[in-house]
């Protein structure tokens, strides 16, 4: 697993969201980030959130599903 990737994830994993709850799934695919909601209430709102804090700690953009 890259560093980035890592870094990325950390600051995703720490982030507050709008239920307190991380309904989401990141997915590396040959140097790729994908990300998509796994269901909940507010769970988009809370996903671009966590979409956000990754993108700051990694350092590269996200494609969303």
């Amino acid at each position: 697993m890259p560093d980035w990737f890592k870094k990325g994830m950390e600051c995703a994993i720490l982030a507050p969201t709008a239920m307190n709850q991380q309904k989401f799934l990141f997915t590396l695919n040959n140097d790729k980030v994908s990300v998509k909601p796994t269901g909940g209430f507010y769970s988009k709102l809370d996903l671009g959130i966590a979409m956000y804090h990754f993108e700051i700690g990694s350092g590269r953009r996200l494609m969303h599903n």
